[in-house]
């Protein structure tokens, strides 16, 4: 088993077929609960509640990517990324969002910190109610701008001067 981490709130786990055979696990078999407790199993921690899994089972091997996120994602839809890097520049320091690009509009995946919605987001954006599996329909189908440090990456091509 091979852990990498991907940045500071993520990693990819390994699983070659030595340590499945152990565990008496077939990669094509693996659901999400099954990956979670392998996880749960990793790290060596009882609650993977937030957590989301990507699950890429192999022939003899399985690989998982696993995000920590603070609860649940809220969503905003924008029509322009003019507005988009409006709403970005808003956001509180330090909190986890993710910038995608699906037919035409740009969506915004946002974790408040604290859990309250951030109301200043809805002056250049419309909120959108999806459930948080959402999140893996955009990470399959949309255009990645900017994966869980969304505000700081396009903040620093963007608006530099803030950033100094």
């Amino acid at each position: 088993m091979d852990i990498q981490a991907i940045g500071s709130r993520a990693f990819a786990v390994y699983i070659g077929e030595p340590e499945l055979h152990r565990r008496h696990i077939e990669p094509r078999d693996v659901t999400v609960s099954t990956a979670k407790e392998l996880v749960r199993n990793v790290l060596d921690c009882p609650d993977t509640g937030t957590v989301s899994l990507e699950l890429f089972p192999g022939r003899h091997e399985l690989l998982i990517f696993v995000r920590r996120s603070a609860g649940e994602p809220e969503f905003y839809e924008f029509t322009d990324l003019e507005a988009a890097l409006s709403a970005l520049a808003v956001l509180p320091r330090g909190c986890d969002a993710s910038l995608y690009y699906l037919r035409g509009v740009y969506i915004l995946a946002v974790w408040p910190g604290d859990g309250a919605r951030i109301q200043a987001l809805c002056e250049f954006g419309r909120p959108v109610k999806r459930p948080p599996a959402y999140l893996l329909h955009l990470r399959e189908h949309a255009a990645v701008i900017a994966d869980g440090d969304a505000a700081e990456t396009l903040g620093r091509y963007f608006f530099p001067a803030a950033g100094s």
